[in-house]
């Protein structure tokens, strides 16, 4: 039973009303156990709305629904339903009710689903409604529906009580069906371009694929602690040591982190190998993906975003991370540059203290705290240093500098790639350094992984790998600030 305790004294009188109003159903032929053969409101819609004001039909159709709102103007009462595709209205007349249809009508409360058949109609105003014959309640609303959500408080409400806030708030509601349509177009874009969905472990043994710190647990029977992960990189690498030339994995990924507008502790990911490319392959399916996925929404490609607007127009720019520095303060660095000279002549100039061992290292502090969230127009950054990238392949041409990228917009990163890595004698040396710095107390660092190793020394192919953030990329098109608008059920501290 519902928790009363709960109720206000108002609330109490109106659950224990509806309450009455159950029993008195329940002699009649509501509550069935299905409705069928009912129309989609939005089909009704399409089909009639070029009826004249005022015109009635013969037409016959049934509807189902949420009720939305009841408003009674003497013998004419008038119902809004909601389905999951739109609103309709309904006409119900005192002069054509039968006994029983008004006494269903009379039981009948903002909140409840009901089924419901009549003629279709054009009011004197225009608005497309249904002259109902029949009407019957499928399921009781014992609580009343929220009328208005405004300011922090409900803010909250709202989350805590999604499923309040997709009833009443047409917004919050076409923010998740872009979710749910993106996480469709997506599958529809890889399975088209040759890959395969395919499914690795979210309970790992080893918490790997990812710089991040991981939520832990204990298997019991296995007496071992086992890890949520935070990337299903390695088991998908592994697919493709054995055998798979074009995989893909859309699903969640954890980490044990802060959370904030753009991070929250379970988001979802898309990730991707392909056998026999290499970054510049990925970057191009990337840009695809996304041309394909706007296209189909019909999205605008100038899209504003926290009180910007970038320009989404294909194709994305794509520049070297060193360059990016170089222009910003204006000054020439190089993969090859030498660091002491770059301290002494440049850091000591514009007065930047750094303790970067590395030229490349220097880069990328640069790139972080001065560059980075002043990307606005979607730009795939290239040239990552080695020691930020365990898991990429070093350039040829650049020793230091991996075959790795990052997708910024908006000052958010959407999406990370990169030539993989391949040798198991130059991964298993990565791994090692990442493992001192955990050792050092760097919660982040990653584990070093004996097993992945010796999979790599089967051999894999050259191969290039991506990591794309859905839930980011949902934000933007739907011009929401925070990533808890785009999840269905965002995680909250507990209300105590």
């Amino acid at each position: 039973d519902i928790n009363v305790t709960e109720l206000s004294k108002s609330e109490k009188e109106i659950y224990d009303l509806r309450r009455e109003k159950v029993e008195k159903l329940k002699g009649t032929e509501s509550f069935p156990t299905y409705y069928k053969n009912a129309s989609f409101i939005s089909d009704i819609h399409a089909n009639h709305q070029s009826l004249d004001n005022g015109e009635q039909t013969d037409i016959s159709v049934a509807v189902r629904g949420r009720v939305l709102s009841i408003r009674s103007f003497g013998k004419l009462t008038f119902i809004d339903v909601k389905d999951s595709t739109g609103k309709i209205q309904l006409l119900a007349s005192k002069d054509d009710l039968d006994e029983k249809l008004e006494e269903h009508i009379e039981l009948m409360d903002v909140g409840d689903i009901v089924g419901t058949s009549g003629s279709i109609m054009k009011t004197k105003k225009g608005e497309l409604s249904l002259k109902i014959s029949n009407l019957i309640v499928l399921s009781k609303s014992l609580r009343t529906l929220p009328e208005k959500w405004h300011g922090l408080k409900d803010k909250e409400t709202r989350f805590r009580q999604r499923y309040l806030d997709l009833i009443v708030n047409d917004d919050a509601k076409k923010t998740i069906d872009t979710r749910f349509k993106v996480l469709k177009l997506i599958r529809e874009f890889m399975v088209s371009d040759g890959f395969i969905e395919v499914e690795t472990p979210t309970l790992q043994p080893k918490a790997g694929g990812a710089i991040a710190k991981p939520f832990v647990t204990h298997h019991n029977a296995m007496s071992i602690d086992m890890f949520l992960r935070i990337a299903p990189e390695l088991y998908l690498k592994r697919l493709i040591i054995g055998g798979y030339e074009k995989v893909f994995e859309v699903g969640k990924v954890f980490r044990n982190e802060g959370i904030d507008q753009t991070h929250s502790p379970e988001f979802t990911m898309m990730e991707s190998y392909e056998a026999y490319t290499d970054v510049n392959g990925v970057m191009d399916m990337v840009e695809n993906m996304c041309e394909y996925i706007l296209s189909q929404l019909n999205h605008d490609l100038k899209i504003e975003f926290t009180e910007k607007e970038a320009d989404f127009s294909f194709p994305w720019k794509r520049i070297s991370m060193f360059d990016l520095v170089s222009e910003h303060f204006d000054v020439e660095i190089k993969h090859n540059s030498d660091l002491k000279k770059i301290k002494e002549e440049f850091l000591t100039k514009h007065k930047i203290e750094n303790e970067s061992k590395t030229t490349g290292m220097l880069v990328y502090d640069l790139f972080e705290k001065y560059i980075e969230d002043n990307i606005v127009n979607p730009t795939f950054v290239t040239d990552y240093p080695k020691e930020a990238s365990p898991f990429a392949r070093e350039s040829k041409e650049k020793n230091g500098v991996t075959e790795r990228f990052e997708l910024f917009a908006f000052g958010s990163e959407l999406a990370n790639g990169f030539s993989e890595l391949i040798d198991p004698v130059d991964q298993e040396a990565r791994l090692k350094e990442q493992a001192q710095k955990k050792a050092e107390g760097d919660e982040e660092a990653h584990v070093e992984d004996s097993d992945y190793i010796e999979a790599l020394e089967y051999g894999l192919p050259p191969t290039g790998g991506l990591g794309f953030g859905v839930d980011r990329f949902v934000m933007m098109l739907t011009n929401n600030e925070s990533i808890r608008e785009v999840i269905a059920f965002p995680h909250l501290k507990p209300e105590n």
